[in-house]
């Protein structure tokens, strides 16, 4: 933050260290841990099966502040790793599973634009429309060819590892589960204790193996009450206690790793900034997508400076507001493939205070009270926490 003013740069955001310590970099270095010769940049020592398991929405810092909620996992708190940009669940779970920075495995946001549809196209549920309404895009834009690159999970099995993907029955078969988390085993699992037995009981046999898994009570109970509440408190106390009691259980050889897609910033209704109430914010704008943290902008042709120009304008002191190459050279996205560059904005707006909401794009999401998606330390810095008998 610039001294005196209030005013952030792109600067004073936390850009992920893809290739460093980013989950774009832990199923690699697992695969490495397990023997089959990849990039190991996280420095996971050998074991012979690695489990992989997402708390959703468990930041490293909200962790850390609330240690007493989870003294099992907060003990064993060591250096964050950064989640992908936006930092939000489809990027991030497709970065886990992929390997790849969004600019790479192109699952750029929560919602970004199309070319071929005027309304936002939401990669977490594969749907294009507002929330709330809409059409499943699952067979206009099949996930396969949508992000074609091979999965780690993929690689991973074509090297002679057994992989398995522990899913809720919900999302067997989603859109995001086939573009970013294709590969081996599809496990079916509902409940914490029945994910983490599903994926300890993937382990089982002779052989490197690879099991991802994904629990996501912390963040519905961050989202609806905020990250710290008494309902979000004993959610992760759930977790704690279920992960000390898998620790006693785990197979000599197998290494859990807890990890998390991103962390949570609590936004007060007061700090809600509601886009559609500014009509200057409005104009020249085709798409408007993304979250209530970032938001990303498609524009009428020959808007682009603009439109760049009010977002700047209006939400100075709220949020840093740059054109799409600048967000690149930044590198919030990573290094950024060919075919990628126009799913991300032509305009990329990243909340540093509060949260920027449209009624008529997200009429619910906007107003929960946790949010996440920017580039603070809150939203970016998530555990890894290696349970290793």
């Amino acid at each position: 933050m610039s001294h005196g003013t209030g005013r952030h740069t792109a600067d004073d955001l936390v850009a992920p260290r893809y290739g460093e310590a980013s989950i774009a970099d832990l199923v690699p270095s697992a695969m490495a841990a397990v023997g089959l010769g990849a990039p190991n940049p996280l420095d996971l020592p050998p074991c012979d099966a690695a489990v992989v398991l997402v708390v959703d929405g468990l930041g490293a810092r909200q962790l850390r502040e609330h240690a007493a909620a989870a003294p099992f996992l907060a003990g064993r708190l060591d250096d964050p790793i950064d989640a992908a940009f936006p930092t939000t669940t489809a990027a991030s779970l497709a970065s886990i599973g992929t390997g790849l920075p969004p600019g790479q495995h192109g699952i750029a946001g929560y919602a970004i634009g199309h070319p071929d549809h005027d309304q936002p196209f939401n990669l977490l549920t594969w749907r294009v429309g507002c929330r709330g309404g809409g059409f499943d895009a699952r067979e206009v834009i099949p996930p396969e060819t949508y992000q074609p690159t091979p999965t780690a999970l993929e690689r991973a099995g074509d090297l002679g590892a057994r992989v398995a993907v522990v899913v809720h029955p919900d999302f067997t078969d989603s859109g995001l589960t086939r573009a970013g988390l294709r590969g081996g085993t599809r496990v079916e699992a509902v409940g914490l204790a029945g994910t983490v037995e599903a994926a300890v009981a993937a382990t089982r046999g002779r052989g490197p193996m690879l099991v991802y898994a994904h629990h996501g009570d912390v963040d519905t109970m961050g989202h609806v009450y905020g990250a710290g509440s008494e309902q979000w408190s004993s959610a992760l106390s759930a977790v704690d206690a279920e992960l000390e009691r898998i620790a006693e259980l785990l197979p000599r050889g197998t290494a859990l790793y807890v990890t998390a897609d991103h962390g949570m910033v609590t936004v007060p209704e007061e700090e809600v900034f509601e886009l559609v109430d500014h009509d200057e914010l409005t104009a020249g704008v085709r798409v408007l997508a993304g979250e209530p943290r970032v938001r990303q902008l498609w524009v009428e042709p020959d808007a682009r400076d603009d439109v760049l120009a009010a977002w700047q304008e209006t939400l100075d002191g709220r949020a840093v507001v740059v054109a799409r190459e600048d967000a690149i050279a930044a590198g919030w996205f990573g290094v950024v493939a060919d075919h990628v560059l126009d799913r991300i904005g032509e305009v990329v707006a990243v909340a540093t205070r509060g949260s920027m909401v449209h009624r008529e794009v997200d009429p619910f999401g906007g107003r929960l009270l946790g949010q996440h998606g920017a580039l603070s330390r809150d939203e970016v810095e998530v555990p890894l926490i290696r349970i290793q008998p």
